[in-house]
């Protein structure tokens, strides 16, 4: 599979508003934005240097007006009532697979929306979840989903039969698994945290091709910013205001390894491990500042539904976070199967910006040009025809949408 997989953490409120929209006509033709580019090899590593698309161009592709189809409902039958619904993709034959994590289990339904069948459910046995961590495509239409725990993975057949349960076990205990490749490979990490206030986790990469198969090593990378706190007097652990994370993905036959702490996206061989291709791209570069740190705390809490004497009282314990060093360089990385890497803008405080903003790029790391995504859309997946990703309006009410994507 080509996209993204990013563990939802129990620190990180999102509600967004949700909008419909149509993505604008192109203003500025694709291949103005592919002339302001510099390709160069160094050492055996193929560089692509971009500028920043002109703010006001976008790709002639359109977004529907309106999701072609919606799971989710506030009253009804158990299987529409979504709850953490922390991941979906779809498969070959246009089911939607739902990991549906506040009920552990995958809820699997037809094209058109309507429930088909129930997969899992909560447990520590084979085929059972005490957290659901994300679900992939796995060859042969079945399909794989994992713990947020043990990382036990479990594979299901086309008609939910569970095939069998397996940890991808290292030295350092079993790795979490990031990223299915389309081959059924699977990335790992273990990881390990460094650092002091400001603390940030080491993680060591792992390609598992299959049994018998040597793994395929990637050396160790930064990971996520988080800092420990009181809150109340109890040591927590959460992520920092605007703290820079990694991200993997299978980019045509590479892997990327990347972070946001510049807008440079790292892919790497997946048979040797060695860095294959680097892609740049112009962007802002600053450090927040202790009043934007402030401000994104106070909002976060809010969000939380914090009130009263426990919103003061949070806000005194996390006064003190510290600040990061620079802003992230993007907010979010997928792949979608015709080889096109999507990446979404950051937004800084003070930014205006009605829809998420991302660019793309081609096969070969050449910057094609901005599209918008529907406001309130947190997008899990991109075909070659559509989106697939959750909206959650202002009751708290998730749904699971597919809009269509013409290109």
């Amino acid at each position: 599979m080509t996209r993204q997989k990013r563990m939802i953490n129990p620190a990180t409120v999102v509600t967004p508003a949700f909008a419909m929209f149509v993505a604008t006509a192109c203003q500025v033709a694709c291949h103005a934005e592919a002339s302001a580019q510099a390709t160069r090899d160094s050492a055996g590593i193929r560089i692509v240097d971009n500028a920043r698309p002109a703010d006001d161009s976008r790709l002639p592709w359109r977004i529907g007006s309106e999701p072609a189809v919606s799971i989710g409902e506030v009253f009804g039958a158990e299987a529409y009532l979504l709850h953490q619904a922390n991941d979906a993709t779809i498969l070959t034959d246009g089911r939607i697979v739902i990991a549906n994590t506040g009920s552990y289990e995958l809820r699997v339904f037809d094209a058109a929306g309507v429930h088909l069948a129930t997969w899992g459910r909560e447990g520590e046995g084979p085929g059972e979840f005490t957290g659901l961590s994300g679900v992939e495509p796995w060859p042969g239409d079945s399909v794989v989903a994992w713990n947020n725990s043990t990382w036990m993975i479990s594979v299901f057949d086309a008609e939910g039969v569970l095939g069998r349960s397996f940890t991808l076990d290292s030295e350092a205990g079993a790795l979490e698994p990031r990223a299915v490749l389309k081959d059924g490979s699977i990335l790992g990490r273990t990881g390990e945290v460094a650092g002091g206030e400001c603390r940030r986790s080491r993680e060591t990469y792992e390609l598992r091709r299959g049994e018998g198969a040597s793994p395929v090593g990637f050396g160790t990378h930064p990971g996520q910013e988080f800092s420990v706190g009181l809150m109340g007097g109890i040591a927590v652990r959460g992520l920092l205001p605007f703290g820079r994370s990694p991200w993997e993905a299978q980019w045509g036959g590479r892997v990327i390894l990347t972070t946001d702490d510049n807008y440079e996206i790292r892919a790497y061989d997946p048979s040797t491990g060695a860095l294959a291709r680097i892609v740049r791209r112009e962007h802002e570069d600053r450090a927040p500042t202790r009043g934007e740190i402030e401000e994104a705390l106070e909002d976060a809490l809010k969000r939380a539904g914090l009130i009263g004497k426990f919103l003061e009282q949070a806000g005194r314990d996390c006064g003190s976070l510290p600040v990061v060093e620079r802003f992230p360089a993007f907010g979010k990385l997928l792949t979608d199967p015709l080889d096109h890497l999507w990446v979404r803008e950051a937004t800084l405080p003070g930014m205006d910006r009605p829809a998420p903003l991302w660019t793309v790029f081609d096969p070969e790391g050449r910057a094609l040009g901005f599209i918008e995504t529907p406001d309130g859309l947190t997008v899990y997946e991109i075909g070659a025809d559509y989106l697939l990703g959750l909206a959650t309006d202002e009751m708290g009410v998730e749904s699971v949408q597919v809009w269509a994507l013409e290109r």
